[in-house]
């Protein structure tokens, strides 16, 4: 079989090692990077761009929200495709595809509803996720598909960091479409990178549609799913959500509020490059329970900042829970499943998890018009720490 998208021969792992494998993992992850900085060059400036667009915070969570429903819809239908073919690549490419129209669109939205459905075509290609992962974990053994997953997810949050950190200052210097047309070309960019990495081979007997029930229902797959939906509820809550309208509230600057959530995803960076390897050592309850502690107690300090310095710093601690959490639930999802189901478990996990995403900042929206945003945080942190108590359940512990 040859590669799809460039007719080279397939990358099989172990057979292709030394520097072709290297390269094909290098070339990937850049792709990755751009693909992960495209879709979050804007996202420390969306909230307040969409609050003075729409007036009301219900519609800024709406808009926020419609990057979820795309992949509530789209995750599990890619990821069983994704176990059936043999042409994986041109999922990964379409999804880079998607992200530079969804930005695009963000750049030439003129009202809410504009807004909402650019807002759900990058949710489009941020539902590609799925590929892009296992994709990833077949350039190597499949006893080492969680450390695959702690490196990819560690090139995602660091491109969140390059990415939130430049877009702030691309705001605050060339206005809010500057960053929309910026995540437009580094898309472009990670489709060019793309282009020259191998695909890796599918191992025979691996590709055959199995059954969605059977893979669904795994005990391991059912908690770490339940876990991340209370997760990105409170990611979609706060740092994605309303953390840069409270930072805004309290004086920050789009530059500030990008280097805010910069932080905060520098610091999630660090944890995912690193928690697979603590939870091989002390467990992944105890490193679970730990990341939702630290998580918990850092929204319940957010609406007591006064100043964006002391945002920064209850943000920069935040992101270790959260990027602990991100990676160990995922190569949780990871080890549920058998090598060749593994892109179905990964698209159950990830359209479960959704429903956080697309929920968060809906019910945010009208508990901050409501309550107030302080309240909002405070949700957030009870949910965190509720994600502790499922880390103590049995099939987490025998893991």
């Amino acid at each position: 079989m040859s590669d799809d998208t460039t007719g080279r021969p397939p990358c099989t792992p172990p057979s292709c090692g030394g520097r072709p494998l290297r390269r094909s993992r290098a070339l990937f992850c850049a792709a990755t990077f751009f693909y992960w900085a495209s879709l979050y060059l804007y996202v420390p400036i969306l909230p307040v761009y969409a609050e003075s667009v729409v007036g009301k915070l219900s519609m800024v969570g709406i808009v926020i929200a419609s990057y979820a429903l795309p992949q509530l819809l789209l995750r599990i239908p890619i990821g069983l495709h994704f176990d059936s073919t043999l042409r994986r690549k041109p999922l990964v490419t379409l999804s880079l595809v998607m992200c530079a129209g969804g930005a695009l669109g963000l750049a030439l939205a003129d009202g809410a509803w504009s807004l909402v459905l650019a807002r759900a075509v990058t949710g489009m290609g941020a539902a590609g996720w799925v590929a892009f992962t296992v994709f990833f974990t077949r350039y190597y053994e499949s006893a080492a598909s969680s450390r695959a997953i702690g490196t990819i997810n560690s090139v995602n949050q660091g491109a969140l960091v390059v990415a939130t950190g430049c877009g702030g200052v691309l705001a605050q210097a060339g206005g809010y479409q500057a960053t929309f047309y910026g995540a437009a070309l580094l898309a472009l960019l990670g489709l060019l990178v793309l282009a020259f990495s191998k695909e890796p081979a599918v191992e025979a007997g691996t590709v055959m549609r199995r059954q969605l029930s059977h893979v669904a229902t795994r005990p391991l797959l059912v908690v770490a799913a339940a876990m991340a939906v209370l997760l990105h509820f409170a990611n979609f809550a706060s740092v994605f959500g309303f953390v840069p309208v409270y930072g805004a509230r309290i004086g920050a600057s789009s530059s500030q509020l990008g280097v805010i959530t910069m932080l905060t995803l520098g610091a999630a960076a660090v944890a995912a490059y690193t928690s697979v390897r603590l939870a091989e050592r002390i467990g992944y309850s105890a490193a679970l329970v730990g990341g939702a502690v630290v998580l918990g107690v850092s929204l319940l300090l957010v609406p007591l900042t006064r100043t964006p310095a002391t945002l920064a710093l209850v943000q920069l601690v935040s992101g270790f829970g959260r990027g602990s959490l991100a990676t160990l639930l995922m190569a949780l999802s990871i080890r549920s499943a058998p090598p060749g189901a593994r892109a179905t478990a990964m698209g159950v996990y990830q359209a479960v998890y959704a429903a956080g995403m697309m929920a968060g900042p809906v019910v945010s929206g009208f508990i901050a018009e409501t309550a107030g945003l302080s309240v909002v945080f405070v949700v957030s942190a009870g949910l965190s720490f509720t994600i502790a108590l499922f880390a103590c359940h049995p099939v987490v512990r025998r893991t």
